[in-house]
C-alpha cells in the first residue's frame, strides 16, 4: 500500500519526538530534568509559573521605585469644574458644550443615555430592511443624534 508521499507505509514507520536521535541540547529548562516515560510536557503550570515570576519581579521593581521617589500629592481634581480656556480634543468638543450648557448630572446621564440608545437602536430596529428611506423612525432618529452632535461640536469650537 503506498502512502500520499510515494513510500511504502511498512519501510515508513513515523516515531514519537522521543526516540529520534539528535545533537542539539534541549531547547526548553523542562527537558533537562524531564522523565522520559513522562508523556507530555507539564507547558501550562511551567509557563504559569515563569509568567507569575516575571509578574512579581516586575511589581518588586515598580515597587522599589515607588518607594525611593514617591509621588508628590496634589488636591483632588474636579471633572465638574473645568478652568476657562481650555478645551478638549474637536471630537469631545460636541460633549464639552453639551455639558457646558446642561447642568453637570444631568449632561451625563444624558450622554450615556444617547449613548445606550444608539447601541440599543440595531437590535430594536429588527426589519430585514437595509435602506434607510424604508426605516423613518430609525433613520430620523440616527440623523437627529449625528445633526445635534456636530451641531454641538460647531459651536464648542467657536465658543470661548
Amino acid at each position: 500500500m503506498a502512502s500520499a508521499g510515494g513510500c511504502r507505509d511498512d519501510v515508513v514507520r513515523k516515531r514519537p519526538a522521543s526516540e529520534i536521535p539528535t545533537n542539539e541540547p534541549p531547547r526548553f529548562y523542562w527537558e533537562l530534568w524531564r522523565d522520559p516515560t513522562q508523556k507530555y510536557i507539564p507547558y501550562f503550570w511551567e509557563e504559569l509559573i515563569s509568567q507569575a515570576m516575571i509578574l512579581f519581579l516586575f511589581l518588586g521593581i515598580m515597587g522599589g521605585l515607588a518607594l525611593l521617589w514617591p509621588a508628590e500629592l496634589t488636591p483632588r481634581a474636579n471633572v465638574l469644574v473645568t478652568p476657562s480656556g481650555i478645551k478638549p480634543e474637536w471630537y469631545f468638543l460636541g460633549l464639552f458644550q453639551l455639558i457646558k450648557v446642561i447642568p453637570e448630572v444631568a449632561g451625563l446621564v444624558l450622554v450615556g443615555v444617547v449613548g445606550l440608545l444608539l447601541v440599543i437602536l440595531p437590535f430594536v430596529d429588527r426589519s430585514p430592511e437595509r435602506d434607510p428611506r424604508y426605516k423613518p423612525v430609525t433613520t430620523t432618529i440616527a440623523l437627529v443624534i449625528i445633526i445635534g452632535l456636530i451641531g454641538l461640536t460647531v459651536w464648542g469650537a467657536v465658543s470661548a
